[in-house]
């Protein structure tokens, strides 16, 4: 039913690996998808940025205590500080591919979408998502949810030359399609800056770790919206269980997908001005704006 659905959109999806390394050595890796727009311009959900956000702040306390610490080794050094062994030293995105710089992100936190420009994505990518009609789906409509979930992706520091190092990733081998279907349409109302309407596309199947980011497309391949949150809905069912001798009341809940409409991304793509596909009349597709011309290969390095 979605062979063709997978097809196109695996095209256009791929996963966004984020690394960190804390000040007491210990490396981390998140993954997460993006959905490539165009050549140049992608998108992604807000909440991948959040760790670059700490990493941003934790370096100007790093920066300050190491000025503290200059100034207090002669004449106090008993008083020395010490650093917050949980600080980020070191941050790193990866865009799918290694030549592939980001250069620009805008982020919506509240709306939890980012768009994304990306200097040599066009080298790599040549097939763009066609974005749904605003009047669609309805609920009911079965849907098929990519992302890069279910795999275990380990990033290794390389303390000689300070920058991560990745084993070889086949985007085709760890993607991760899921279907679902459309249940509920949620109106948040606005955001707070009054410029985009905050409209979410309810799923009956969760989204799973490395789905953020994703598409949630239809039968064709359309764009319906991007996966950016699960929500955990009780059930009132609370059946018992015996536990090491004891009884435990479970509370049981279900868990739905919640995916950033293709409404509200086209009004943020609009105002950024990032040029899209979208699903036109009767007579078929048309395409808003002119796609940028591929830019040159860079090194990656974060913005």
């Amino acid at each position: 039913m979605f062979s063709k659905a997978f097809d196109k959109a695996s095209a256009f999806t791929h996963p966004l690996v984020i690394s960190t390394r804390t000040h007491d050595g210990r490396v981390k890796t998140d993954v997460a998808s993006f959905i490539a727009i165009n050549d140049s311009w992608a998108i992604t959900a807000a909440h991948t940025f959040d760790s670059f956000v700490k990493y941003q702040a934790d370096q100007n306390k790093i920066k300050e205590i190491d000025e503290i610490n200059r100034n207090r080794a002669d004449s106090m050094p008993a008083s020395v500080l010490k650093h917050d062994p949980e600080s980020i030293t070191n941050h790193s995105f990866w865009w799918g591919w290694d030549d592939i710089r980001m250069t620009k992100a805008v982020v919506n936190r509240q709306m939890d979408i980012a768009a994304v420009q990306l200097d040599g994505l066009g080298n790599h990518v040549a097939a763009f998502p066609i974005l749904a009609d605003l009047e669609r789906p309805r609920p009911g409509t079965s849907l098929l949810r990519l992302g890069y979930s279910c795999n275990n992706i380990q990033t290794e520091f390389d303390e000689a030359h300070k920058n991560f190092r990745l084993p070889p990733i086949n985007h085709r081998d760890i993607i991760f399609p899921m279907e679902t279907m459309h249940t509920r349409t949620i109106d948040q109302g606005k955001t707070k800056d009054d410029k985009y309407r905050m409209i979410y596309m309810e799923t009956s199947t969760p989204g799973l770790g490395g789905q953020s980011g994703g598409p949630i497309v239809d039968v064709e391949g359309r764009v319906h919206a991007m996966q950016v949150r699960t929500v955990h809905i009780p059930t009132g069912f609370h059946p018992t269980v015996e536990y090491e001798g004891s009884t435990v009341i479970e509370n049981q809940f279900l868990n739905l997908g919640v995916g950033l409409s293709i409404a509200s991304i086209r009004e943020f793509l609009d105002d950024n001005d990032v040029r899209y596909d979208a699903e036109g009349d009767e007579s078929g597709y048309r395409i808003t704006g002119r796609r940028p011309s591929p830019q040159p290969r860079r090194s990656p390095s974060d913005p």
